[in-house]
């Protein structure tokens, strides 16, 4: 324990990394422990609750990753989040990853993105898994897709199809980037936005009763534009409000790369106890269809 503490912290360095000159990035995945690449494999899962899944949406560089990274430290130091105990993960070591691209970004800010974030195409199913004393366990399901992802998304709705955990959320994450927002960049993002949100109501990827958030990340970057930032949040949401045509819970304001922050604490416990439903015993779970069975 303490050395994963370390680690976080920046204080240890990774040991006995060997790769082979044959090694590619897609294999990143085959390490035990690492996030999952198919969302089918939610259904291995072994579990008597339904998985909470959180769906974390946005596009390059809007801090999905260091939120992942900051919510795994906050678990791996306190050991629990409100009452709930985390006592295990099925992806410690994608945890474990993004913490380090987390501490890279922080202290090497000259350092292309590419090392900085999750890339195309890498593992992105997480798992949380905590105990309450009165409700039992839980199991929270984090869907991590890099920033390319979703503007594949965007200019190709018929890949939406594909992405079941988004099908099935229980809650959406959109990630509003609050440094674009006061350096005019609030159009921009508006736009794509807008033609994602579109393209995913045509692929039917809202699932009825889905929680949709939106969290604007980096607002220590707003000092000195306080005035602005209010004001082109609030046409922000406004548009958010007209091309979503759902219900929207009220936003929250990170700095997803701070460790120990408040409120992602907060954040992270209201995801946790989004729902406490229990499913009915059985024998044996390892068959169970979590996606078929249990979420649809």
């Amino acid at each position: 324990m303490s050395e994963k503490i370390d680690l976080i912290k920046g204080t240890v360095q990774t040991a006995n990394q060997t790769i082979s000159n044959n090694t590619e990035s897609s294999n990143v995945g085959n390490f035990i422990g690492e996030a999952w690449n198919n969302d089918e494999k939610i259904n291995c899962l072994m579990s008597t609750v339904k998985p909470e899944i959180t769906v974390l949406v946005g596009f390059v560089g809007y801090g999905k990753t260091s939120f992942v990274a900051s919510c795994y430290h906050l678990l791996l130091t306190e050991n629990k989040v409100g009452n709930y105990v985390f006592y295990d993960s099925d992806t410690l070591t994608g945890f474990e990853r993004r913490v380090y691209l987390r501490r890279v970004s922080d202290q090497y800010e000259t350092i292309t993105p590419q090392t900085k974030r999750t890339i195309r195409g890498e593992p992105h199913l997480l798992t949380f898994r905590l105990s309450h004393h009165e409700h039992g366990d839980k199991v929270v399901v984090i869907s991590d897709h890099s920033g390319e992802d979703y503007d594949d998304y965007r200019n190709k709705k018929a890949n939406l199809d594909k992405d079941i955990l988004l099908k099935n959320a229980d809650r959406i994450l959109f990630f509003v980037d609050c440094e674009k927002l006061v350096n005019n960049g609030r159009l921009n993002m508006q736009n794509q936005y807008f033609q994602l949100i579109q393209n995913m109501h045509e692929m039917s990827s809202f699932r009825k009763g889905v929680k949709i958030q939106f969290l604007f990340n980096k607002v220590d970057l707003i000092k000195g534009k306080e005035d602005k930032y209010e004001s082109e949040k609030k046409r922000f949401l406004d548009a958010m409000n007209d091309v979503l045509r759902l219900p929207v819970e009220v936003s929250v304001e990170v700095i997803s790369n701070q460790v120990d922050s408040k409120t992602v604490e907060k954040l992270l416990l209201d995801i946790i106890e989004n729902t406490r439903t229990k499913i009915q015993s059985e024998n044996d779970f390892s068959e169970l269809d979590w996606v078929k069975s249990i979420l649809k």
